[in-house]
């Protein structure tokens, strides 16, 4: 009776003569796999530089809303980027806002650098004759430029971390995605990443395998539910949120705004399901966040309330006015608001 009749190892030369070989190949093959996943994860983290490669963040703004809206047009199972064009649309809109307050502080102190260079000792001695450069104003103009950075930086750092995600996952499929999620991280260094050690770039969450596994069996629903819940804990919270001077930026304007009080810069914290930055009339293209006084964006909690409202909203809008979601988002995806 030979060592084959009884059972050996695979890796007995008498049973499995080429064993040396056959472990040679699939262990190559393994690598070449692995090997293969990072390249296509670069491929997708190049592109995704490109789209925001664009120094003036507004314009790169409308940029990150057009691939977010092509993404939903091109597979309707891509629900959350659907809904994170109309949300980073509504950003753009907030980096206007900033940026009209920085521009207004700034025109005040060019109006007096201008005087200051051509007025007498009188008129500098004078309390009247300068033109006035209002404190509140600068005040204003400082924190309209908090707002203006710290939004660009949250809204290029959420698309670098998401839009390749859903473009691997689109290409490859869900049994891939799995497979090479872990191997993300090993770009790490390499590719842009403005938060920098804020938060890791690549960290394979759970929350992200779990909502690729939901839109793989088309469960849309659940599928947004966890990739805003990646979206809201992972990067905007350290990114954007725990960042205590925005957190209290945001915090006074709720208060301003829902007490009315007359500052000329605060807004209403909403989000319109249009590719418009305000609607009138009805209130279904809009969600707002609150109108408690002393509601907290950068509470997370509160803040995922404020998203599952508007995805549960967005699903309905779909349902019953698919045309016109579907036209807002065909504008976005063209570089309009």
């Amino acid at each position: 009776m030979s060592k084959c009749d009884t059972g050996c190892s695979p890796q007995c030369p008498i049973c499995y003569p080429n064993w040396a070989k056959d472990e040679a190949a699939k262990k190559r093959a393994e690598e070449d796999g692995k090997r293969q996943c990072v390249d296509w994860w670069r491929f997708y983290q190049k592109e995704a530089e490109a789209i925001v490669a664009v120094n003036d963040p507004a314009a790169r703004n409308r940029k990150i809303n057009a691939a977010y809206a092509k993404l939903w047009i091109e597979d309707r199972r891509f629900q959350w980027a659907g809904l994170a064009a109309f949300a980073s649309k509504q950003v753009g809109c907030g980096l206007l806002n900033a940026a009209g307050m920085i521009r207004k502080a700034n025109r005040e102190r060019e109006m007096y650098q201008e005087w200051d260079k051509i007025a007498s000792l009188a008129e500098r001695l004078s309390p009247f004759a300068s033109p006035r450069v209002s404190m509140p104003n600068q005040v204003v103009g400082a924190s309209g430029y908090k707002v203006f950075t710290m939004l660009a930086k949250a809204n290029t750092a959420l698309f670098l971390e998401i839009w390749p995600l859903h473009m691997f996952f689109k290409r490859f499929g869900f049994e891939r995605f799995e497979e090479c999620l872990d191997d993300r991280q090993k770009l790490r260094g390499s590719v842009l990443w403005p938060s920098g050690d804020i938060e890791l770039f690549a960290v394979p969450k759970k929350a992200i395998l779990d909502g690729f596994a939901a839109i793989h069996r088309n469960d849309r629903k659940r599928g947004v539910e966890l990739l805003a819940e990646h979206e809201q804990y992972h990067i905007l919270q350290p990114v954007l949120y725990d960042d205590i001077a925005f957190a209290t930026l945001m915090r006074a304007n709720q208060l301003a705004w829902v007490l009315n009080m007359p500052t000329g810069s605060v807004q209403e914290l909403q989000l319109t399901l249009a590719n418009r930055c305000t609607v009138t009339g009805g209130d279904a293209d809009k969600v707002s966040f609150s109108k408690d006084p002393l509601a907290n964006l950068a509470d997370p909690v509160q803040r995922m309330k404020f998203v599952m409202r508007a995805a549960n909203q967005f699903d309905e809008l779909l349902k019953h006015r698919g045309p016109d979601v579907e036209n807002s988002l065909y504008i976005i995806s063209n570089g309009g608001r």
